[in-house]
């Protein structure tokens, strides 16, 4: 991000665009995205910091895509609040081009779940919805505003912001209505709402499962849904399924031990 306030707006939008695009490879591969897209963003990071040459601290692109500093740590840079409220006040003095919008929005977004940086969230919402407002076609900007508003609510922030997500989410999947990853976290917005309605969560992680049978994330949601709803006997296939896609699972153990608590506590009112 810049750390100066009156740096002009292509320079802003090529480091925005670098130091999203270098995580995006990373970002992505957690959540699904194969290798070709990966090695595309990792072009298009080549060609970006090209593009910026010459503009202050150099960074690198290791293979896994994932953008580190100079000091070879392996983080993301971290960025002042002055440069953080540079990055928005760019944004905010031209708010109608579209791309500028896009680019700082999406770098914002990244820093913000990378460093858990919840204070700038509100700030990447509100330039996201603008983005959107700007460009509707634009598949990136509709799914992260979506995810900025959801992370607003499980930061500790109003939960009215789920309702927001959930707009953005059904508008990203008019567009691709089989992105399994965008069905789930739409059933999510129902599953953390309150009140919750996991019955309507567990219709959305089904949505999710028929485009791609494998998705973990939504195997993993559809199980806590389950639980919740008293499909004990489903949660504890789905659970099992769950172990054979991934066994490191971070949610496994506690999700089985919640299922067991669930069964035991119905029993015990039988």
């Amino acid at each position: 991000m810049p750390d100066n306030p009156t740096i002009n707006t292509r320079t802003l939008a090529v480091g925005a665009a670098c130091l999203v695009v270098g995580f995006l490879a990373g970002f992505f591969l957690a959540n699904g995205i194969n290798r070709a897209e990966q090695q595309k963003l990792n072009a298009e990071v080549a060609s970006l910091r090209a593009a910026g040459a010459g503009g202050g601290g150099k960074t690198t692109t290791p293979s896994g895509g994932r953008q580190t500093s100079d000091a070879g740590d392996g983080s993301f840079p971290t960025l002042t609040d002055e440069q953080l409220s540079n990055a928005v006040k760019q944004a905010d003095a031209s708010p109608s081009d579209a791309e500028l919008q896009s680019k700082v929005g999406q770098a914002l977004y990244f820093y913000a779940w990378e460093k858990g940086h919840a204070q700038i969230l509100p700030d990447v919402a509100r330039i996201l919805k603008r983005a959107h407002t700007l460009d509707p076609q634009n598949y990136r900007t509709v799914v992260l505003a979506g995810d900025a508003h959801f992370l607003i609510a499980s930061s500790g922030g109003d939960t009215k912001t789920l309702a927001e997500a959930r707009k953005f989410y059904e508008a990203a999947l008019a567009l691709k209505p089989e992105d399994a990853q965008v069905r789930t976290n739409l059933g999510r917005t129902y599953f953390y709402d309150k009140p919750p309605d996991p019955q309507r969560a567990v219709r959305e992680y089904r949505r999710a499962l028929q485009s791609d049978p494998k998705q973990e994330t939504s195997v993993q949601s559809l199980a806590a849904a389950l639980i919740e709803t008293g499909g004990f006997d489903e949660a504890a296939r789905r659970l099992d399924e769950l172990e054979k896609l991934n066994p490191s699972n971070a949610e496994l153990g506690g999700l089985r031990a919640q299922l067991e608590q669930k069964r035991n506590a119905a029993k015990e009112k039988q």
